[in-house]
């Protein structure tokens, strides 16, 4: 099993909102990317949002190219980028210069983007499905762009862009026109995020030969998702590899099952769920998807639930434990991709916790 990290990034609404807030949570986060890369961590994936005050990162290649700065090894990822937030003309650029910049140590996360606030900013139509349908004519566009010689013109649903060739301006030829191309042939690896039950955007994924990624629901549900990917794989003659597969979980490792419980009901992980995820999912039915078993009631989904039946917290004997069942419950995967937060008032621990994971935990684990 290979180990990664995932930052939505996460940090308190009130500290990030404070004068100088953003930055301090940025400078958090590089030095998780940083612990990661000493670890051996193989990827860090950093989410998109563009409303969302718990999750406040509208641009994750600005952590990206910061972080590529101080570290030596780990693959740097958007996780994900909303192509229906942007122009892809404009979009394929920037992936394409990153790329460059980090010379092949990128990855490419592609997400239809379900943050409500998100979509009506962009006056998208989530509920019918404009987000996805966006997601997958921007992703289209994107790879015309670094895989197809210009001129040419695409009229779309929802964009219409021309590539313009090398000679666009004849009183100087070669002067302007298209040239950014990234630097892995024909692009860098391409993952998909999904979240919901029987996840179109996972199928989708399957039919195109992208990499599956799976957030943070029950081991049952994980399987429904292998199912659903495997199902557009197969679709199109492909046959999918569970190495591949990533699966995004929340852990803490201690010494002590009492220490990690600690660390996970009284720290940043406690208040993020009791404050925000927690009383969002329930607005949006998704707590369900939580349930180890059909007749739990869903007034018995709370942190304490979370951490007894979804976490992955305790000592390095209890975490590896639930990590094996995780594996055998949800068939296996390749990647697991530690959900990290804004632990700064207690980084000792939170260090700890990833180094414990890397070094104890993980390696027994097939």
């Amino acid at each position: 099993m290979e180990l990664g990290i995932f930052l939505m990034p996460g940090h308190l609404p009130e500290q990030v909102q404070e004068r100088g807030g953003y930055k301090k949570g940025f400078d958090w986060d590089i030095e998780m990317i940083k612990q990661a890369d000493r670890l051996g961590y193989t990827e860090a994936w950093i989410g998109e949002h563009f409303t969302n005050p718990w999750e406040p990162c509208p641009a994750p290649d600005l952590i990206i190219q910061a972080a590529a700065a101080v570290t030596e090894n780990i693959k740097l990822c958007p996780g994900a980028h909303l192509p229906a937030m942007s122009h892809p003309a404009e979009l394929a650029s920037r992936i394409s210069y990153q790329d460059q910049l980090l010379e092949g140590r990128y990855m490419l996360g592609i997400g239809a983007g379900a943050t409500p606030s998100d979509l009506t900013m962009f006056n998208i139509d989530g509920e019918a499905g404009e987000n996805r349908d966006m997601m997958r004519e921007g992703l289209a566009i994107m790879l015309k762009y670094w895989t197809e010689e210009g001129p040419w013109r695409f009229e779309g649903d929802f964009w219409t862009v021309e590539k313009a060739p090398a000679d666009s301006f004849p009183p100087a030829p070669g002067a302007l026109g298209d040239h950014l191309r990234p630097y892995q042939e024909p692009h860098p690896p391409i993952g998909v995020s999904g979240l919901s039950p029987n996840s179109p955007s996972l199928e989708w994924a399957g039919k195109m030969g992208y990499l599956p990624m799976s957030l943070n629901m029950n081991d049952r549900f994980m399987s429904g998702h292998w199912e659903t990917y495997s199902r557009g794989a197969e679709s199109a003659g492909r046959t999918p590899d569970r190495n591949d597969w990533r699966i995004v979980r929340e852990v803490f490792v201690a010494d002590t099952d009492e220490e990690a419980y600690d660390h996970a009901k009284n720290g940043f992980l406690g208040e993020y769920y009791n404050r925000f995820l927690l009383p969002v999912f329930e607005v949006l039915d998704f707590v369900q998807f939580y349930k180890h078993q059909d007749d739990v009631p869903t007034s018995a989904i709370d942190l304490d639930y979370m951490i007894e039946h979804q976490f992955l917290v305790g000592s390095v004997e209890t975490v590896t434990k639930k990590l094996l069942r995780m594996q055998e419950a949800s068939g296996g995967f390749g990647t697991l991709l530690l959900w990290a937060g804004d632990y700064a008032d207690r980084a000792d621990a939170w260090m700890r916790s990833m180094q414990l994971l890397a070094e104890e935990v993980v390696p027994n684990v097939p």
